[in-house]
Order: C-alpha cells, then structure tokens, then sequence
C-alpha cells in the first residue's frame, strides 16, 4: 500500500475467520456452505468504523 503511494490503510488479523468474513473451523471452501453466519460482527464493525472516520 505505502509503494503505492496509499497511506490511509490499516491491517488487521481476525483470527478465525475465512476469506468472506465468517467464523470457521477450518477456512476450507467445502465448509462456505455448512456456515450459517453471513458475516462476523467484529469484522464489520472494524470495517464500519474505518469507513466513518473518513467519510
């Protein structure tokens, strides 16, 4: 990000959490769809957070 010249980032590590968002067990793709949980509220309230302190 800073190469590119972007200096308006963070980044963060949610532990247990697959590539959309979700709490999983083992982050494989045959397990997207035993997953109930449409998206983690840690993850968007970090994402909410981050978007309304800009705008």
């Amino acid at each position: 990000m800073k190469q590119a010249g972007n200096s308006d980032f963070q980044v963060h590590v949610l532990l247990d959490l697959n590539h959309l968002f979700q709490h999983a067990q083992t982050g494989s793709i045959a397990e997207y769809g035993t997953i109930e949980e449409t998206f983690a509220p840690e993850a968007l309230d970090l994402i909410g957070d981050w978007i309304e302190k800009r705008f």
